[in-house]
């Protein structure tokens, strides 16, 4: 459900100790280690019978569902094929040579600096 990490239960401990004494923490401690086993075990009970009432109504829908998303990731791949991409070399004999890529283009050259002026 959650995770508690051991800097957060020293945190609480020290707290429970200042707050309720080393007398009484270990009284305190068992008390919410009992609520915690109770909520956790109503927890339990309710989950399995929602599941067994409603369990039939749940289990259709939820195969629909997974169907759905099957289709969905089918139609996925066939809408958007991959498309290679011109840096990578898409054949064994391009991978070796760089003399067949292209030349760079205009669009793709660096601007030149700005004129910085003579200063006169």
């Amino acid at each position: 459900m959650f995770s508690v990490s051991p800097a957060e239960i020293m945190t609480i401990a020290i707290i429970g100790l200042l707050v309720f004494g080393p007398r009484r923490l270990p009284e305190i401690a068992k008390r919410a280690g009992k609520v915690i086993a109770e909520l956790r075990s109503t927890a339990s009970t309710l989950k399995t019978d929602l599941e067994r009432e409603y369990g039939d109504t749940l289990d259709p829908l939820t195969e629909a569902r997974r169907e759905m998303e099957a289709a969905i990731g089918d139609v996925q791949k066939m809408a958007a094929p991959p498309i290679p991409s011109p840096s990578r070399p898409t054949t064994p004999d391009a991978e070796s040579s760089d003399e067949d890529a292209p030349a760079p283009t205009a669009d793709t050259e660096e601007p030149p600096p700005p004129d910085q002026g003579s200063g006169e």
